[in-house]
């Protein structure tokens, strides 16, 4: 328990430096997305240490129409985002569950989502990326760090590729500039406390772009940041007695570009 929370410090405070590093890279967005919302940059805490991340590894592949399964989401500026931000592509599977032994939980099952990015931006971008998941009733559960769980998943999805999950997934993300060849980082995000009762859930993805919205606070209040954030629609059919990843489905739409706390 003291080496998780030790783990999960250490992430917190890497993506804070890693939002302070980029400060200088940032666009913000346009405010037309709710009121009270403006394009503005928002006070941060104090100056820490500058650090250095190393490259994440990628894997070539053909650039070619997606496997089985697979979701590309269309990384194409909104209409509402201004000019040079940059935007990592991010492919998915649905969410499914496999069952793992978590220590000191006993054999559960988790849910998981299977995914790669690949970086068209030109140039290396870092990549920090968050996974939240929000259910039906507004519970929201973190990703979290299951090494055994990753290595089943990986074994289950692809075991030619090397699957990275939670913290070890920060790092510097390549610029893919091949012809006709997409260098692409695999990674995998595990929750392993969401209710089988919920209906439907969201998993909203940070990480995946610079751009980002202060909401102006209201008198007596710190500011609000969004950042823009990569929004996947589920619905899952079935009870909790037996839950099984055949309930699980893509809403309509499956995704949505948005802005998350």
């Amino acid at each position: 328990m003291i080496r998780l929370l030790a783990i999960g410090l250490f992430a917190a405070g890497l993506e804070l430096s890693v939002l302070r590093a980029q400060e200088q890279d940032r666009q913000p967005a346009g405010s037309d997305v709710g009121a009270g919302v403006q394009a503005q940059a928002v006070a941060g805490p104090e100056p820490i240490p500058a650090f250095q991340l190393s490259d994440l590894k990628t894997i070539p592949i053909r650039r070619e129409i997606p496997g089985a399964n697979w979701v590309v989401a269309d990384a194409s500026p909104l209409p509402k985002d201004p000019e040079g931000i940059w935007v990592l592509e991010f492919s998915f599977k649905p969410v499914r569950l496999i069952e793992v032994d978590i220590p000191n939980k006993g054999r559960r099952k988790v849910h998981y989502l299977y995914y790669r990015v690949v970086n068209r931006t030109g140039k290396a971008r870092r990549f920090v990326p968050q996974f939240t998941l929000v259910a039906d009733d507004g519970k929201r559960s973190e990703d979290v760090v299951l090494p055994l769980a990753a290595k089943k998943i990986q074994a289950k999805e692809d075991p030619t590729k090397d699957l990275s999950g939670a913290v070890q997934v920060m790092g510097e993300l390549p610029a893919s500039i091949k012809n006709g060849v997409d260098d692409a980082f695999y990674g995998v995000a595990i929750w392993d406390d969401v209710d089988f009762r919920a209906d439907s859930f969201q998993v909203y993805v940070r990480g995946l772009s610079n751009a980002y919205q202060a909401v102006e606070p209201a008198a007596g209040t710190d500011p609000v940041t969004r950042y823009k954030a990569l929004r996947l629609d589920f619905t899952r059919f079935g009870d909790e007695r037996n839950p099984h990843s055949r309930e699980i489905r893509l809403g309509e739409p499956a995704y949505e570009w948005t802005y998350f706390p």
